[in-house]
């Protein structure tokens, strides 16, 4: 419990909420942006399927964790979405500072186009305090 109050003051933990899938959505994408310009910055990021009431991780294509250099950006992407998933949620944990800026897209299939209604930009994102 102690290392869990701990973390939640150097870090944020942000999240989309549950969203609707839009029937195009294949993929999800998270895009995260370190812009301090001397120290890199790392950033978690989890997604889940809420189609059954509850949360279930969904796998993801690129690694969970990553450490952004400075001045740079990762992308965090979903497998392609299973098509029972209706309802889904982004979280993201990253320090708590103004250096690093994420935005979430739900992507098609072919031309991975974000698609209207399943984005989420930063200053959208929910902050939460899971204790």
């Amino acid at each position: 419990m102690k290392r869990k109050i701990i973390l939640s003051l150097c870090e944020d933990i942000l999240s989309t909420g549950v969203l609707r899938r839009h029937s195009s959505t294949r993929f999800l994408t998270v895009e995260a942006m370190n812009v301090d310009p001397d120290d890199s910055r790392t950033v978690s990021v989890q997604m889940f399927d809420w189609s059954s009431g509850s949360p279930v991780l969904l796998p993801m294509a690129d690694p969970t964790t990553q450490t952004i250099p400075p001045n740079q950006y990762r992308t965090f992407r979903s497998f392609e979405l299973p098509a029972t998933t209706f309802a889904y949620e982004v979280r993201i944990t990253h320090p708590k500072d103004k250096d690093v800026v994420t935005n979430v897209f739900g992507l098609s299939a072919i031309q991975f186009d974000p698609q209207e209604g399943n984005n989420v930009l930063q200053h959208d994102l929910v902050r939460l305090t899971l204790i």
